[in-house]
């Protein structure tokens, strides 16, 4: 098992393999599943008794699920290469049990081993112990239960913001060691993320760290998004798909939308950011502080970074990853979400930027509206409702 790399072999070539152990429970973490298929990983398990919430490995065509050789750690080891031999990888990472793995770091590791195979390296955590991270969720019982867990690994607190769900949301979060803040019906985000900035304001937690509750964002980037302000080198956050040329796998008519409303936002609030809607987000606690949160509802991502501006406060982003492809949250059609987002910036850049409003920028809103009313009434959105 000390054969060596192929040299020849560009790193962007390199095929890779992920090698999971699962612990004594029968666990591995299904979300380093996910993400290692993102990222075009090819995926093997041992069985030594998986837990019955992952049988559904073994039906997955992208994960190859191996029958263990026993207890002994370089025997498990070695089945592990030879199936990744056999599959073409060029290397092969190993973890262990369900911690989360720092993808990038054991790319890094595995390239520079002289060996087949090296470990996988755990996601540092950072210092958790002034961090909050919230999540505003809507009838997210499919999938909250696994944010949270995963979302812990990295929080001193998690607290989950139940926006008026109809399904067992709260019940679910309510058997973790969450917190659990409930509205009595469905008020929006920029209502719960309201919630939840003044719940943070009564703690002594020095930074807070948003994501959401669907499953699109990986709990594992936190400490990515956390950094610049657990530094004090920014006071705002945004996680942003779209830094350093990776994958794209945002839809086309999102991404469209999306850089129509990087571009409003850029002309009101005069900060240029690559992905101005995300909701993975990260503040310090000056920012958390100074901010208030007027909009109840779509516009509170460009809200946050135009009040930000105003404030003086630095913001800057962090590259992250997201998936699409199951996810099932209760996404607003594409086009009406946009519309909304498109109608709060209007209104913004009219009071704090006329002359902008009477402008490019103005025309640009205008093109919006008009394409968008087309698209909801005679285009391919005309039902009202799409899938994410």
């Amino acid at each position: 098992m000390q054969s060596q790399h192929h040299p020849s072999t560009p790193d962007a070539e390199t095929r890779l393999g992920l090698g999971l152990i699962p612990d004594e429970t029968g666990s591995v973490s299904l979300q380093t599943v996910s993400r290692a298929r993102d990222r075009n990983h090819s995926v093997f398990v041992l069985d030594t008794g998986l837990a019955d919430d992952l049988d559904s490995l073994s039906a997955d065509p992208d994960v190859t699920v191996l029958e263990s050789p026993g207890p002994d750690e370089d025997d498990r080891r070695e089945t592990l290469v030879s199936a990744a031999r056999a599959d073409g990888c060029d290397s092969l990472v190993v973890a262990a049990g369900d911690a989360p793995i720092d993808f990038e770091a054991s790319r890094q590791r595995s390239l520079a081993s002289p060996a087949y195979h090296a470990d996988a390296v755990v996601a540092e955590s950072r210092s958790t112990a002034g961090r909050l991270v919230g999540i505003p969720a809507y009838d997210e019982a499919g999938s909250i239960e696994d944010i949270v867990r995963d979302a812990s690994t990295f929080a001193a607190e998690v607290v989950v913001v139940d926006d008026g769900s109809s399904d067992e949301t709260v019940e679910i979060v309510a058997e973790t060691d969450a917190t659990v803040l409930e509205h009595d019906s469905n008020r929006g985000k920029g209502e719960a993320l309201r919630t939840l900035f003044e719940y943070a304001r009564t703690t002594d937690h020095e930074s807070v760290v948003i994501l959401d509750g669907d499953g699109q964002h990986y709990p594992d980037d936190i400490p990515t998004v956390a950094a610049p302000v657990e530094t004090a080198d920014a006071d705002m956050v945004v996680g942003s798909r779209y830094l350093e040329g990776g994958p794209d796998e945002t839809p086309f008519h999102r991404r469209v939308g999306q850089q129509v409303l990087d571009y409003l936002t850029f002309g009101s609030s005069g900060t240029k950011l690559s992905d101005t809607q995300s909701g993975f987000r990260a503040f310090s606690r000056d920012a958390i502080e100074t901010l208030s949160i007027e909009t109840s509802g779509m516009g509170v991502e460009s809200e946050l970074i135009m009040d930000a501006q105003d404030a003086r406060l630095t913001i800057t982003e962090r590259p992250i990853d997201v998936r699409y492809e199951g996810v099932d949250g209760q996404t607003l059609n594409p086009v009406t979400h946009g519309v909304g987002v498109a109608l709060f910036l209007a209104r913004s850049i009219s009071e704090r930027r006329p002359a902008l409003f009477y402008g490019t920028v103005g025309a640009a809103l205008l093109g919006v509206v008009i394409g968008a009313r087309w698209l909801l009434e005679w285009g391919p959105f005309a039902s009202g409702t799409t899938e994410n």
